[in-house]
């Protein structure tokens, strides 16, 4: 009778699963085609210089965003357990104790971000003479817009550990319209493009903060702010959030580490350049965390309730939805990158194209991390996690900079984004073998890695065997996608799945062809 019941939980559990991941897919995808959009509007808009210039201020202010990422999964995840004991005075002083910590971040970010800013502006940033009161003012308002995101935190934490994804999936995609509205607008309000592009972006960043506040207010019960005198929960609050803060840093440190040191290295034209594949990146890793967003709840939910099978299946299911799905569309933009950077932004240049290509490998091998982190989080050793593993990866900025003074070429920055992202991720295998000893590295390896790198490769091979005698353009770049996200499915229900998972498969397309006819 019990195990008649859980299984009907786990069943429950995955079709609410199943229903959030459309949902967060729809606004992946809808959410994905305006950014890239956008960066054609803002890049026409406010031309190579003033784009490259853009990307390294924001690049500044989101050194800080760490705490803003950590801070939301560390609330989430003690909404998440406090859920999973089903205990209503417990959320509501996570909410308020998240309120109190949110506060006091802001005020100290808004000041080291003033000091730090500004001394790089005036001290280290390579830029036009006449672009630098510009640049003072798009810093200022760049660290507006990201204090307004730090305020949403505990509203939009609740939501995501309530699974309300359809609520987050809402506003998130206003989000994305308002920011193509103001991208659109940059060439008609006329003046400096790139004041008018920052102060638009902080205006939005204020009505989406003020949506997170109204829907939770009256939706949730719980977000009502008390007074918490709770020094442990504080202490579980930062301490959780302290540790994941370290490897959000080593993580930031990859990419606007990097920005900074290529300006320094290189000027605003590589900028340019790395920002572009910073798109394809911001691209990649939404469809990933998108997955995660739907799986992460209930694997702390079920970690919780002691359910470990269940855990086991969603970290499995989880890992191959996400790997292949990537899969599916990093081999064909690889090998066609040129064609495609060409038709969404019209002439690049050859590092633009090796850029992004490059950045594709790298992504891929960082979002493996997510289903391994999630399961970490639950059991709650973050410390001993991060520590090992991101001071593997806090090696990437003394690297590069080594790199370009021994005068490598600006690409050379992928070499030790890369090498080190596959080190770290052997050390996270590690680390969840000896906290979660359920976990078997040799499994990890033998079913899901090697099938992995068995479709990948024949895929590979496929699209470029077909590539040359297929035109060149649209139509073209339409018939290489459908053939290898064809091949690479079957290749993957073939070599990628278990025998439960193609019977299950199986079921599944014999019950849709049945409802069809």
């Amino acid at each position: 009778m019990l195990e008649t019941k859980c299984d009907n939980n786990n069943n429950g559990r995955s079709k609410i699963i199943a229903k959030n991941s459309i949902i967060l897919f729809v606004r992946m995808s809808i959410i994905t085609l305006i950014n890239l959009y956008s960066v054609r509007l803002v890049l026409a808009g406010l031309g190579n210089v003033d784009y490259g210039i853009y990307n390294v201020l924001a690049g500044i202010v989101t050194i800080f965003s760490s705490f803003n990422t950590v801070l939301s999964l560390s609330v989430q995840r003690f909404y998440s357990v406090a859920l999973g004991r089903n205990d209503l005075k417990e959320m509501c002083e996570v909410f308020s104790a998240s309120i109190n910590i949110n506060l006091m971040f802001v005020l100290g970010i808004g000041v080291l971000s003033e000091i730090f800013g500004l001394w790089f502006i005036y001290n280290k940033m390579v830029l036009p003479a006449d672009r630098l009161y510009a640049a003072v003012e798009c810093f200022h308002f760049s660290l507006f817009s990201f204090i307004c995101t730090f305020i949403q935190v505990p509203f939009l934490a609740a939501i995501i550990a309530k699974e309300n994804m359809g609520v987050f999936a809402l506003i998130s995609t206003i989000e994305c319209f308002l920011k193509l509205s103001v991208a659109a607008l940059i060439p008609v309000v006329g003046g400096d493009g790139l004041f008018f592009y920052s102060c638009g972006l902080a205006f939005t960043s204020i009505i989406i903060v003020i949506s997170y506040v109204i829907i939770c207010r009256f939706r949730y019960s719980e977000c009502r702010y008390i007074k918490v005198k709770k020094r442990r929960l504080y202490k579980d609050l930062l301490s959780f959030s302290g540790w994941t803060v370290y490897g959000s840093m080593a993580n930031i440190g990859l990419i606007q580490g990097n920005t900074i040191l290529l300006n320094m290295f290189f000027g605003p034209l590589t900028n340019m350049a790395f920002a572009i594949a910073l798109q394809i990146n911001n691209a990649f890793s939404a469809l990933s965390n998108t997955i995660m967003m739907a799986f992460r709840p209930a694997i702390v939910k079920s970690y919780t309730a002691g359910n470990y099978n269940y855990v086991n299946k969603l970290f499995n299911v989880g890992n191959k939805l996400m790997l292949y799905l990537l899969m599916c569309i990093a081999i064909p933009m690889i090998v066609e990158m040129e064609t495609i950077l060409h038709i969404w932004l019209g002439k690049v240049t050859t590092d633009v194209v090796l850029f992004a290509r490059l950045i594709i490998l790298y992504v891929i091998c960082l979002t493996m991390n997510n289903p391994i982190t999630a399961i970490i989080q639950a059991i709650g050793k973050v410390k001993a996690y991060h520590i090992r593993v991101d001071t593997i990866t806090l090696l990437c900025l003394p690297l590069s900079w080594c790199l370009f003074k021994f005068n490598l070429p600006s690409y050379s920055v992928f070499f030790s984004m890369i090498g080190l992202c596959v080190i770290a991720h052997i050390e996270r295998l590690v680390c969840l073998h000896k906290y979660y000893r359920i976990f078997s590295i040799r499994n990890y390896f033998i079913k899901l890695l090697l099938p992995a790198i068995s479709v990948a490769l024949l895929t590979l091979f496929f699209v470029c065997m077909i590539h040359p005698y297929i035109e060149s353009g649209i139509l073209g770049i339409l018939v290489i996608f459908a053939s290898s996200v064809l091949f690479c499915i079957v290749t993957t229900i073939l070599i990628g799945t278990n025998k439960h998972e193609k019977t299950y498969i199986a079921k599944y397309i014999k019950s849709s062809i049945r409802s069809v006819s």
